[in-house]
């Protein structure tokens, strides 16, 4: 009966707290917003330079903008160990001559947590921006408990690019309002609670507008994270399965 007991206690304890992976969705839209062109790619297929499940790696030209380095990460390489997920989207100097505007998407469904219905995405930000005055960097993280994310459009090679989906009805974000910061460098933390239903998804955009020749590198990361008043539930749990064993190994000693 201990080792039931014992058992129980660490599925429950890895279910509830951690969750478990669902499939990966993981994908990236870059745009030049002024040039009207960009790329979408989908993690493992056409134009995903990282061989790794959970790893998007870009690099090229996207209009006036000379990406060196911008990669997505994901489950299964991040995430689920002291939250419920994780995403992480990172840049490292970002080139352009003039003056223009680029936006990063990432965006990753399948996400779980087990039992609990009130969590908190917390979003992380750190880097620098060197440009000429009037240039502002702009970065937001969103987790929707319906496990939706924006129309990133179909995968395709940098050339002319549609219009991104809106925002999903439902989607919270980490910061309130967007954290926008001009040239030098720069970090910032905020989260903000949002309900699961089940499954549910997260996002990160950050866009970059340049008066004229600048460069960026960045990284951004949001994790979905147990709300106290859950952890102080979950505590609790444990505490009262850990007396029941007591208890009844007490009766078996007598």
């Amino acid at each position: 009966m201990r080792k039931l007991i014992v058992g129980i206690l660490g599925a429950l304890v890895s279910l509830s707290l951690f969750g478990s992976p669902a499939s990966a969705a993981l994908r990236l839209r870059i745009e030049d917003i002024l040039g009207g062109t960009g790329a979408v790619i989908t993690d493992n297929l056409a134009g995903d330079l990282n061989p790794a499940t959970g790893a998007l790696t870009f690099s090229g030209s996207v209009g006036s903008f000379l990406v060196n380095v911008t990669t997505g990460l994901s489950k299964p390489l991040i995430g689920g160990v002291t939250d419920f997920g994780q995403i992480d989207l990172n840049s490292v100097n970002v080139l352009t001559t003039g003056a223009g505007t680029l936006r990063l998407t990432l965006e990753d469904t399948g996400f779980t947590a087990g039992a609990l219905s009130h969590l908190n995405v917390l979003g992380e930000v750190g880097g620098t921006l060197t440009a000429s005055g009037g240039s502002s960097i702009t970065i937001q993280s969103w987790a929707n408990g319906d496990n939706l994310v924006p129309v990133l459009g179909a995968d395709q090679a940098v050339g002319a690019i549609g219009a991104i989906g809106a925002t999903p009805a439902g989607s919270v974000s980490a910061w309130t309002p967007a954290f926008t910061t001009g040239p030098g460098a720069f970090s910032s933390t905020s989260s903000n609670s949002f309900d699961n239903s089940g499954l549910f998804s997260l996002f990160a955009q950050v866009t970059f507008s340049l008066t004229g020749a600048g460069s960026v590198s960045f990284d951004e990361s949001q994790r979905a994270v147990p709300e106290p008043a859950s952890l102080l539930l979950l505590g609790a749990g444990v505490a009262g399965l850990g007396l029941l064993a007591g208890r009844k190994r007490q009766r078996r000693d007598n």
